[in-house]
């Protein structure tokens, strides 16, 4: 196992995205190899595997771990809580692309809560939402039109999702759309685990006039059930500084990329 970069001094999230990013090029890794990779002990190695295999990122195996199947799995709420330090970078310069009196779209996601909270420093927007968290959030705490796509709501994910969403689509025209994926890949394109969500993003893509990525670096690489859209469609991708020097110059071949 080749050695990375300054292995010994990365923090607990750091060291289990750099574990996933292993699994991704070699699917196999034992304790032993971890250990002496990132200097830690192997009751630390076996923590991250378990935290890693609750979030369903791998699958442990006696003495390491295997990688899950290829194709990226849903992250559930309660791991929300990952990457927070990036995200809130990312939100905030996505909070600079927003001009007072926008009519702008957020969609679900935790990057897009960070966003969410830093709206009060506009004015007279047009929010249109489909997560009913940011509804109730913006009622309390702005006095913006805000507008909710219906549909079926999906269970532990507090908002909806429907292909009806359409016709309403179809007859708007939004400023901007602030997108969140959960994967993203140069041949595969922007991709999500829920069909219906996707088939309502297109339709809000194309409804948008300019289309705003907001993606952490741990989701660079990974290739989810649904595409969304293709990365060419994207007219601004915003990460972290933690995306691989290679991603970052495959990304910039084809759309604006900031590193926040």
């Amino acid at each position: 196992m080749a050695g990375g970069q300054n292995p010994t001094q990365l923090f607990s999230e750091e060291r289990k995205e750099a574990i996933i990013k292993l699994l991704q090029a070699q699917n196999k890794i034992v304790v032993p190899e971890l250990c002496d990779y990132f200097g830690v002990s192997a009751s630390t190695i076996r923590n991250d595997l378990r935290q890693l295999e609750k979030e369903k990122r791998l699958t442990r195996t006696h003495g390491g771990a295997i990688g899950s199947t290829k194709t990226g799995l849903e992250y559930l709420p309660e791991n929300k809580e990952r990457m927070m330090e990036q995200k809130r970078a990312i939100a905030e310069a996505a909070l600079g692309r927003i001009e007072n009196g926008d009519r702008i779209v957020i969609f679900t996601g935790s990057t897009a809560f960070e966003l969410l909270q830093r709206l009060p420093e506009r004015k007279n927007l047009m929010v249109i939402i489909n997560d009913i968290t940011f509804a109730n959030w913006l009622e309390q705490n702005t006095d913006f039109d805000i507008w909710i796509l219906g549909g079926a709501l999906r269970n532990r994910y507090h908002y909806t999702t429907s292909p009806f969403h359409n016709e309403f689509l179809d007859m708007i025209n939004i400023d901007k759309a602030f997108i969140t994926c959960t994967g993203i890949t140069v041949d595969k394109g922007i991709t999500t685990p829920d069909l219906d969500t996707a088939l309502v993003m297109k339709n809000i893509i194309h409804a948008s006039n300019e289309k705003i990525l907001m993606c952490d670096s741990s989701k660079m690489g990974r290739v989810s059930f649904a595409q969304v859209m293709e990365l060419s469609e994207v007219d601004e991708l915003i990460t972290d500084s933690g995306i691989e020097q290679e991603d970052l110059e495959a990304f910039r071949n084809i759309t604006s990329v900031t590193l926040a």
